[in-house]
């Protein structure tokens, strides 16, 4: 049952509102009273109710002042002022307070009734709210390793790389991924085994993943991701530095290794990645980890294998995320969207700082660069054309590029070069969208302007300008700062305003000549956007007219 409590200094009222209402009917109970403020709040330290009826004029402390000190201590509390007091002072501290109802002695029973009903309705859905909000974080917060888990893999296989989602994500899910390196365990079933392993896969990957952390997290702390097939990548983090980690991690992995091939009868291969910063660069620790791996060619099967180690060995530089980021750096510029092309930017900035300098990243970079670039400059040819841009502009910055890359041996110039270019079109293509939304908001406000007098809608508005419903709406909130019903609205009583200045035209007439059909409509509408009725505003503009 909701709590009532009922202040006021008057007996007779605290009795009367206890017996005139059937608070059963309503699923209350009142449960306590205070003659005064100061005692009402100790009283609702101790009861926490949900419904609070009280007086403002009482010894001690007023209604208004202990409202402001119990507002905090039962912020969901529907607060009904009854008062014999029509002080405007009142009703505006009222208002500041979030008073739910503001009632004047005497009451009739009709009125407190639909007040009370009121708050035990808003009271339940609130409750209702609240529980299904609590199943939800219980649904939550039993899934969140499951959870957990495919978000990192999201990450890992480069599906989620936004970088505002994953650090909201990561904050959610209590993740902290900084300096880490990852380790990617490959199971190895021997030959003729296949069908036995593939019917126990699940239990050997948990075999793997309890094993691994009770070996590693003594010194480091563990996350695990399933990855497909024959997978497991851990990420560690070291609690403390150590120059030795390598002979560490090697020792625990070659213990892993031990246990894995005496309790479950298979081998495993384990590699691991270079130091990897920020959950960011997981992609690209997963590629080390599986090129480290490929090696297993010429180094045998059932070994660990870290990245650092292949050096003597010809490396093919994995640049598939610098190509990622380059597709996604393209769209960004085609839809004009300056900050996502700043933060592609700065990807392929850190991407290409991480690559070692060596004549070969060189090669690559600079047919890299111009490659991106043309692309670029496809897409302000095709701005140039949409916008009657018939001129060279920048034009001359992207052949200039062309020439400089070839002879460049500097990849931080051809990197601010290509910024430059960048921003110059999608910053073109910005404007461009923006102009044409605002050519296409005024079409529709001349339309209004025009059709003002007729029954109009969103959607006939839309179809004169070939947009839709859904964008229309969107845009004409975006640069006018209203909705479209209030802009039709304004026009109209704007334009009747002009016409009650006329006194040959009755109201009812005005609202027909003004697009209401509806002259008791058009009456309230009015007075809404004027703050006065039509005949109000007459009157008002006859006495101005007057000498």
């Amino acid at each position: 049952m909701f709590k009532v409590i009922i202040v006021d200094d008057e007996p007779i009222i605290r009795r009367g509102l206890k017996n005139v209402i059937d608070w059963h009917k309503y699923d209350c109970e009142v449960c306590a009273e205070a003659g005064d403020g100061l005692t009402a709040i100790d009283v609702i330290k101790e009861v926490k109710p949900d419904i609070i009826f009280t007086d403002i004029k009482m010894p001690g402390m007023d209604g208004i002042t202990m409202i402001s000190e119990i507002i905090d201590l039962v912020p969901e509390s529907k607060i009904i002022i009854l008062t014999g007091h029509r002080d405007f002072e009142f009703a505006r501290d009222a208002i500041k307070y979030g008073v739910f109802e503001f009632l004047l002695k005497p009451s009739k029973i009709e009125v407190l009734n639909e007040v009370v009903e009121k708050a035990v309705s808003e009271l339940k859905s609130a409750r209702d709210k609240n529980e299904e909000i609590n199943k939800l974080k219980v649904l939550f917060e039993q899934n969140i390793p499951i959870l957990r888990e495919k978000f990192l893999y999201d990450i890992i296989y480069a599906i989620n790389k936004d970088p505002k989602d994953i650090k909201a994500k990561m904050e959610l899910f209590n993740l902290e991924i900084s300096n880490f390196f990852l380790i990617l365990v490959e199971n190895e079933v021997k030959e003729g085994n296949e069908s036995s392993f593939d019917r126990y896969k699940p239990l050997h990957q948990l075999g793997i993943i309890n094993t691994f952390k009770d070996l590693f997290q003594d010194t480091f702390d563990v996350i695990s991701i399933s990855l497909e097939s024959k997978w497991t990548a851990f990420i560690l983090h070291m609690r403390e530095y150590n120059d030795g980690y390598a002979e560490l991690v090697e020792e625990k992995c070659l213990s892993l290794q031990q246990i894995i091939q005496n309790y479950y009868d298979f081998n495993i291969s384990v590699s691991v990645s270079s130091e990897g910063v920020g959950a960011l660069e997981l992609p690209a620790k997963l590629s080390e980890c599986h090129e480290a791996l490929r090696f297993k060619y010429y180094l045998g099967n059932n070994l660990v294998i870290f990245y650092k180690d292949l050096n003597s060995f010809f490396k093919y530089e994995n640049y598939s995320m610098l190509e990622i980021y380059s597709n996604e750096l393209l769209a960004g510029i085609k839809s004009g969207d300056l900050s996502e092309v700043r933060t592609k930017l700065q990807s392929i900035r850190e991407f290409i700082s991480s690559l070692e300098e060596n004549e070969r990243n060189m090669a690559y970079l600079k047919i890299y660069f111009v490659n991106v670039t043309s692309s670029i400059n496809n897409i302000r040819l095709s701005i140039n054309a949409a916008d009657d841009d018939r001129g060279q502009s920048g034009s001359s910055k992207i052949s200039s590029f062309y020439i400089y890359a070839e002879n460049c041996d500097n990849i931080k110039d051809l990197n601010s070069l290509l910024e430059e270019v960048a921003i110059d079109v999608a910053s073109k293509i910005n404007n461009f969208n923006n102009k044409r939304i605002k050519l296409m908001v005024q079409k529709a406000v001349d339309y209004l302007n025009n059709h003002y007098n007729e029954p109009i809608t969103l959607g006939r508005v839309a179809e004169n300008i070939y947009v839709s419903s859904f964008y229309l709406s969107r845009m004409f909130k975006k640069e006018l700062g209203k909705n479209f019903i209030d802009f039709l609205n304004e026009i109209r009583v704007e334009k009747s305003k002009e016409l009650l200045k006329d006194g040959k035209y009755k109201t009812y007439e005005i609202a027909q000549l003004v697009g209401f059909s509806d002259s008791q409509y058009f009456s309230k509408t009015f007075k809404k956007y004027s703050n006065m009725t039509p005949t109000e505003y007459r009157e008002l503009n006859n006495k101005s007219d007057r000498p």
